[in-house]
């Protein structure tokens, strides 16, 4: 028989759901009382209460994870208009999707505001707040350095210098109605469309990915964990590469440096800081690969 929830814990749980309710209210910019938004949905706040036969496998911060996202999506339900609070545009750029084309045709988004995510490349995905693997290639707005933050948003006036042109995602997205602002029958943006016509540059992106995918770059990165560092070489010679190309269309092609993360993502020097190596650049040009501190790849 499953026992009961005592009357004291059932107080004390629906307090500290008024506290919760207080901070999602003040998050999302709602006007509720917080007892009116747990009373709301009362029933399924005290259906994520811990049970008490035993039979929870929860831990205490599981349990009150599930009961924020419940009250924060409660919270935006309250007010199904857009506030132009900035949140989402602080979470994530947007990715880019065929309806966009006519934005780079226009020149509202130019190849520097741009960014590819490469097939593999560890990305933040806003909706489950969790990093991991780009299941395919993405073209995206670039960020703001050191933030999730989108290029085009001025935190201070807290608006979108593009609005008006914004892309299909960002017209998308409803942050009250916290679901993904992608459909189904979206086709992402690649280079391969950009540049299909620019028959040298294509070539170039495609032999840089076959040489320094993120396929590729996981096999290296095993290898040098199998030999206890002694095949870094390998990761060397990948690291010449990658310069190698962007020194090229810097400097043969006389494409501009700050459009390098739109045709050939980020360097990969950064790529490899996320397996816990750092990339030193040494006076005569060549790189010394060493292990970030607490790391034990050498």
């Amino acid at each position: 028989m499953t026992q009961e929830i005592s009357k004291a814990d059932r107080d004390f749980f629906v307090v500290l759901l008024k506290e919760e309710a207080r901070e999602a209210i003040w998050k999302v910019g709602a006007s509720v009382e917080p007892q009116v938004l747990v009373d709301s949905i009362i029933e399924e706040l005290q259906g994520l209460a811990p049970r008490t036969d035993g039979s929870e496998t929860r831990s205490e911060e599981e349990i009150w994870s599930q009961v924020r996202e419940r009250l924060l999506k409660a919270a935006y339900e309250t007010r199904p208009y857009c506030i132009k609070c900035g949140t989402c545009c602080m979470e994530g750029s947007p990715t880019l999707t065929t309806e966009d084309w006519d934005l780079l045709r226009a020149d509202v988004l130019k190849p520097e505001n741009l960014m590819t995510v490469r097939k593999g490349e560890p990305t933040y995905d806003s909706r489950t707040q969790q990093t991991g693997p780009a299941a395919q290639e993405m073209l995206k707005i670039r960020e703001q350095a050191g933030t999730r933050t989108c290029l085009f948003y001025d935190g201070w006036s807290k608006r979108c210098s593009i609005y008006e042109d914004r892309p299909v995602q960002c017209r998308r997205q409803e942050c009250w109605n916290p679901e993904p602002a992608q459909s189904a029958d979206d086709t992402p943006l690649t280079r391969h469309d950009l540049f299909r016509s620019v028959g040298e540059l294509l070539d170039v992106i495609e032999r840089h990915e076959e040489r320094c995918s993120y396929g590729e770059l996981s096999m290296v990165m095993a290898r040098l964990a199998a030999t206890k560092g002694q095949t870094v070489e390998d990761i060397v010679e990948m690291l010449r590469y990658d310069q190698h190309v962007r020194d090229f269309l810097q400097g043969k092609l006389g494409l501009d440096p700050e459009a390098m993360e739109l045709f050939l993502g980020r360097p990969l020097r950064k790529a490899i800081e996320s397996y816990g190596l750092r990339v030193e650049d040494q006076p005569d040009g060549s790189f010394l690969v060493t292990a970030i501190e607490g790391n034990s790849e050498k």
